[in-house]
């Protein structure tokens, strides 16, 4: 009687465990892009020396510094928002650059609202003025118009109100040490959130807003953020208590990555990466600023508190 062989079970392939698993795809390599971080480095390199000696030389260079990124952000946003509008931007750009120099020469805060509703007021009437100078009615011209112009006023008070918050921290008691430490530690902040995304990301922070975005690289952006505040007060020795500090070091990384993804949210919405490629490696003036926008009023608010 013959029998016959029933034919071998197949065997599962022998991983061991330096083997990674079959089932899972491989995870985005723990390493840099070399040509994004040395475009990155390269452009730090010389933009982070005018904007030390900027803050370190102080008044109308200061002031002129901030105005021009103004009106330059504004001008990114305008192309964001597709705006063609070239007299409604002239003079929305002019409005954030009065704004800025007329609060550079002042000191206490109360000033500040006439001057910032003034420039809303020229950003109005020159937008009141483009409407006005369509040749043809057409409805289908009017609505992207009036959405332009509702953009340009909502991007005078994001970057005006903000803007103005560098000068009047840069005019306080010890401000050129305090303008200091908030641009240094909003950038190493930045910088730890991108080195801790690029090694050890995996979880996304926010996909719907920014897929980039990862929890590991905002944990990274923290503690980055906090101890570089906790190192530039020792350095620069400033004026104020262990414990308000503190709370500004745990309050300032967490802000200035929320400025982050605000501008991440808007940019998602208008379908646009970043905000212009006029800084090599880095996106445009407003992607450089965001972080600062929401950060430097911290500032402001903190020093208001504890002086």
């Amino acid at each position: 009687m013959s029998t016959r062989r029933s034919p071998p079970t197949p065997r599962e392939p022998e991983t061991s465990a330096d083997d990674p698993p079959m089932a899972i795809s491989p995870s985005p390599p723990k390493r840099f892009m070399a040509g994004s971080l040395g475009l990155r480095l390269a452009s730090a390199a010389v933009g982070m020396p005018i904007i030390i000696v900027a803050i370190l030389i102080g008044g109308p260079l200061f002031a002129a510094l901030m105005a021009l990124s103004l009106t330059i952000a504004i001008g990114e946003i305008a192309a964001i928002v597709k705006l063609e509008i070239p007299s409604a931007l002239f003079l929305v750009a002019v409005a954030a650059i009065g704004a800025i120099i007329g609060v550079a020469t002042q000191s206490d805060l109360p000033l500040l609202w006439p001057i910032l509703a003034g420039g809303l007021g020229i950003a109005g009437v020159a937008t009141i003025t483009a409407v006005r100078s369509v040749a043809r009615p057409d409805p289908a011209l009017l609505k992207p118009i009036l959405l332009g112009g509702v953009s340009m006023l909502g991007g005078v008070a994001y970057l005006a109100i903000p803007g103005a918050t560098f000068v009047l921290v840069r005019g306080s008691h010890q401000g050129t040490d305090w303008v200091l430490l908030a641009v240094l530690a909003i950038m190493s902040a930045d910088a730890a959130a991108y080195a801790g995304g690029r090694l050890i990301g995996r979880h996304q922070l926010a996909p719907s807003v920014s897929p980039n975005k990862t929890i590991e690289g905002a944990v990274f952006g923290w503690l980055g953020g906090f101890g570089a505040t906790i190192a530039l007060d020792q350095i620069l020795n400033l004026d104020v208590e262990i414990w308000p500090l503190v709370l500004l070091a745990l309050v300032l990384p967490i802000v200035s990555q929320l400025g982050d993804l605000a501008e991440s949210l808007f940019k998602r919405a208008m379908d646009v990466k970043d905000s212009s490629n006029l800084i090599p490696g880095h996106g445009g003036v407003l992607d450089r600023l965001d972080s600062l926008l929401f950060g430097l009023p911290v500032v402001y608010f903190f020093l208001q508190w504890t002086t």
